[in-house]
């Protein structure tokens, strides 16, 4: 099981280990790795960039996002749930090409969740609809 207070700065770098000193940065000051922040200031960004990249679909680090992602989902004690939902999860509605392309690289699970998003949030749209 994935126990929220047992998240770390290593699910993140275990994937880029190029965030180790943001994530350093991101902790200074604080007495405890806060989890909503240092996931959503550092690897949030990562994935946005990465989801808007021509390659994203076949982008190793990306699909592994993904996969924990799916772990969070389908292991994941409450806590770890609502750190994927509402933190990884929720800031890829804001545009259709983070969006759709979520969409296509989640697991099941992962689904699940983002299905429920949909009692609450609406739908991205595209410039070209």
């Amino acid at each position: 099981m994935v126990k929220y207070n047992e998240l770390d700065g290593k699910y993140i770098t275990d994937i880029f280990p190029e965030a180790e000193q943001q994530i350093n940065d991101e902790l200074d000051g604080l007495n405890e790795f806060l989890p909503h922040i240092i996931f959503g200031n550092v690897l949030n960004p990562i994935v946005i960039q990465l989801l808007k990249r021509d390659d994203y679909s076949e982008n190793k680090q990306l699909l592994q996002v993904f996969d924990m992602y799916e772990d969070f989902a389908s292991s994941g004690d409450t806590e770890t749930q609502n750190l994927l939902q509402v933190t990884l999860l929720e800031i890829l509605w804001d545009e259709a090409i983070t969006y759709e392309r979520a969409m296509e690289l989640m697991g099941e699970k992962t689904k699940e969740i983002w299905d429920y998003i949909y009692s609450y949030l609406y739908i991205p749209r595209s410039d070209n609809r």
